[in-house]
């Protein structure tokens, strides 16, 4: 094994490729390029030295957390071009054997910055085929919409799709109604089918934060003080059973403080 000696060479290829990767990467490339055998920390210390920046989070993120694993990232990530959100969760549903929508592509592109090339807009000089035809009918009576028939659009009850906002899965509970009340979070829905209904105060969480992981076992209900105190404390871990544990904690609390106004009270 050759003689560990920084040169002016290793630094600049160390400068080259440290922005946007983790010190392990960085000393996989190094090593391999150079013939040598650092570790993470001697990588960590050359770097300090010549104020080498990376650029990334403090903890490196598990590849396998989210939706989807790290197989099945990259794949999008390499099929995602030419491909409609529904040809790509197609592709996606036939490969792993999943259930994916378009909608939780078209959110999972979002979030990573992932884009098609598809020009869906008109194009200069286009015409739409419907131009001139204001107040044409087209097709005769027969097939125009009559009183108590579905829109094409129509979603009938128990269609899933994904909250763009905030990633929770909603299901059609009804038809008729505001439109805001005729979905509902899928995870309350399933807790609320054992359990009833939630009760005032309460809240039904995810015990290991993954909104994609709605089974019974992953769902507790929260009171608003202790999803309060739970956030404050940071109890809410990617384990479920620490983030159970923290419940009892924050409950624990509670009941603490219940009893220190008790005996204040009393007091006085």
């Amino acid at each position: 094994m050759p003689r560990k000696i920084w040169t002016e060479e290793m630094y600049r290829y160390l400068r080259e490729i440290s922005p946007g990767r983790y010190n392990t990467e960085i000393a996989e490339m190094v090593n391999k390029k150079f013939g040598f055998d650092f570790t993470i920390e001697q990588i960590r210390n050359a770097k300090s030295r010549k104020k080498i920046k990376s650029c990334v989070s403090r903890h490196k993120p598990n590849p396998d957390e989210g939706l989807f694993n790290a197989e099945q990232k990259e794949f999008i990530k390499n099929n995602v071009k030419g491909l409609f959100n529904q040809e790509l969760a197609d592709l996606v549903n036939k490969k792993f054997k999943l259930s994916v929508t378009a909608e939780q592509i078209r959110i999972y592109k979002q979030n990573h910055n992932l884009i098609s090339g598809i020009n869906t807009q008109f194009k200069k000089g286009h015409k739409p085929w419907n131009k001139g035809m204001k107040g044409l009918q087209i097709g005769g009576k027969e097939t125009q919409f009559k009183k108590g028939q579905s829109p094409i659009n129509y979603m009938p009850i128990g269609t899933e799709r994904i909250d763009s906002k905030y990633g929770y899965t909603l299901v059609k509970v009804r038809d008729d109604g505001p439109l805001q009340g005729r979905w509902k979070h899928k995870h309350v829905v399933l807790w609320e089918s054992v359990n009833g209904p939630v009760p005032a105060g309460y809240v039904v969480a995810f015990a290991d934060q993954d909104k994609s992981n709605i089974t019974l076992e992953n769902l507790i209900l929260v009171s608003r003080k202790q999803l309060a105190l739970m956030n404050k404390n940071g109890y809410f871990q990617k384990n479920a059973d620490l983030t159970k544990t923290g419940l009892v904690m924050a409950d624990i609390h509670l009941k603490i403080g219940e009893l220190k106004r008790v005996v204040t009270y009393g007091k006085n």
